[in-house]
């Protein structure tokens, strides 16, 4: 039951496969769900009850297995991979709400486009702080100015072949405290989209590359930060650090505010 209940999360997903998923899988999940349920409260859930269960499951996660696996040569998805390769912004606009269910292209890319930088320490000896030091939140973000690439969000092959990366047009909704703010105001802008369910945005491509400044909030809400009281020195001293490279910084409460 869980393996085809993964498969219909799945089959959401997509553009081709979320009304079928819904008006086809869902209730015949719902059916053999509620008739084992009946079964083991009258007491007569036995044996040949449970193998044919297990053998309606067993085919319908076939069935969608094959139809999810079938998109992998769906003439959108291979499309869509050529211009992700190319870079092809506007076909990915096109395209994009064609392959992925839930996905609508903002009705105008935001000038300013936020991309928290992650402070967290991958691999974090006994003892050591959670967070990285203001100098080597430095050098990460000085990485970036050859661009940002898109990692895959998961292990599925269609993160994998199609990865994005979540921005945001606000910096209060990204959980870093630091976030690099990308200026296309006299640059052509991705092609951005708002997915249901998610207070980012995605921007699909190898690589996102633009002029930017960080943008830096006041205060950190990670209960880390707040019980160190240790932000504060962070902020300043990240300060410092980005200003001596040269890198612009902007307090993070005014991005969005009309200009002047």
């Amino acid at each position: 039951m869980r393996d085809v209940a993964r498969l219909y999360e799945a089959a959401l997903l997509f553009t081709p496969l979320r009304q079928a998923a819904e008006e086809e899988l869902l209730p015949r999940l719902g059916h053999v769900g509620s008739l084992l349920r009946r079964r083991l409260r009258g007491a007569n859930l036995g044996p040949r009850e449970v193998e044919a269960a297990a053998t309606e499951l067993h085919g319908l996660g076939h069935t969608w297995q094959a139809r999810i696996e079938a998109l992998r040569s769906d003439p959108t998805y291979l499309a869509a991979r050529r211009a992700f390769a190319a870079e092809d912004q506007p076909a990915l606009a096109r395209l994009i709400p064609r392959l992925f269910a839930g996905l609508r292209l903002a009705d105008e890319a935001p000038p300013i486009l936020c991309y928290p930088v992650p402070l967290a320490r991958r691999r974090r000896r006994p003892g050591a702080p959670p967070f990285l030091t203001a100098k080597e939140a430095v050098e990460q973000i000085v990485a970036c100015r050859g661009g940002i690439e898109a990692v895959s969000a998961s292990a599925s092959w269609w993160d994998e072949a199609l990865p994005y990366l979540s921005v945001a047009d606000d910096p209060a909704v990204l959980e870093s405290p630091v976030a690099l703010a990308l200026d296309f105001r006299n640059a052509r802008p991705p092609a951005v989209f708002a997915a249901e369910s998610e207070l980012t945005l995605r921007v699909y491509g190898r690589r996102l590359l633009a002029p930017f400044s960080v943008a830096l909030h006041r205060e950190a809400q990670d209960e880390w930060w707040e019980a160190s009281g240790s932000y504060d020195a962070f902020r300043e001293e990240l300060r410092a650090h980005l200003e001596a490279v040269s890198i612009p910084v902007l307090d993070a409460a005014r991005i969005g505010e009309p200009r002047r």
